[in-house]
């Protein structure tokens, strides 16, 4: 990747996703919560707000023999990614296009749900997790990760920074707004109120890393739906905004590579 071009890269905002940040955050997410979740053979699993697809494709890598996979998202350019990566890679899943609020399955259809980096963007979060629950069978499992406060999360600290100064701060509300959902028993209380039982909250920590920290820099500015600001940039200016987010890493970048804490709460229950 040219680190000074992948800011101002054309492809779609689901592509850029797709290639840059699933690699480094998402995938480890995605193993994580199938750790913690211990899927069965035979058990119906939904991905919720799936995105590109990631969880998915993580349970086909193990050796699980899943009655069915679905993903499910409203965005149809990360559908297509989705459907097209797990094509291409042999895995039969269902792709649907659904607002988690009104998901278009049938009450106890499925036996566990994942939903990763999504609950603090849905516009009724309320509503969402009563859907969830309507389409888990009794007894059946969900997990979710939910991003922690940007104090806790250096990257996406630095991210938002760089943004502030260089695009304005709307661009960096784009970053804070994946930490929006950042306490534990407000989270609780959600699942709670939707009616869910055997909840936990866990405050989970990841060390992630990349180990070319520029290119993957230039990438994640690329990978925000900041990057069609960035395109408009000189290549002098996307170079200094990179450099900024590099330095704001601190300790976090060599030189070279970048290896990060990446901070979220971790929740299980029972439907």
């Amino acid at each position: 990747m040219n680190p000074q071009a992948a800011a101002g890269d054309p492809r779609n905002f689901a592509e850029r996703y797709e290639t840059v940040l699933v690699p480094v955050i998402f995938e480890p997410w995605a193993r994580e919560l199938i750790r913690r979740a211990k899927p069965q053979d035979g058990e119906h699993i939904l991905d919720l707000a799936c995105g590109t697809g990631v969880v998915t494709r993580q349970l086909a890598q193990t050796a699980l023999a899943a009655g069915s996979l679905t993903g499910a998202d409203f965005n149809g350019d990360m559908l297509e990614v989705a459907r097209n990566s797990a094509e291409n890679a042999g895995i039969d899943a269902q792709w649907v296009e659904a607002s988690a609020d009104d998901l278009l399955f049938p009450d106890d259809r499925f036996d566990l749900a994942f939903c990763q980096q999504a609950l603090q963007f849905f516009p009724d979060r309320a509503a969402a997790l009563r859907e969830l629950l309507r389409v888990v069978k009794p007894g059946g499992r969900v997990a979710f990760c939910v991003q922690r406060e940007l104090s806790c999360n250096p990257l996406l600290r630095a991210q938002a920074n760089a943004l502030d100064k260089h695009v304005g701060p709307q661009a960096g509300d784009a970053v804070r707004a994946i930490c929006s959902l950042p306490d534990g028993e407000t989270i609780r209380a959600l699942f709670e109120e939707a009616g869910f039982t055997e909840i936990d909250v866990e405050d989970v920590s990841l060390e992630l890393h990349h180990p070319n920290g520029r290119a993957f820099a230039a990438g994640a500015m690329g990978g925000m739906h900041t990057g069609d600001k960035l395109s408009r940039m000189s290549d002098a200016q996307r170079r200094q905004c990179v450099d900024d987010f590099l330095t704001g890493l601190g300790d976090c970048f060599d030189g070279t590579a970048i290896r990060f804490p990446h901070v979220s709460n971790v929740i299980t229950a029972r439907a």
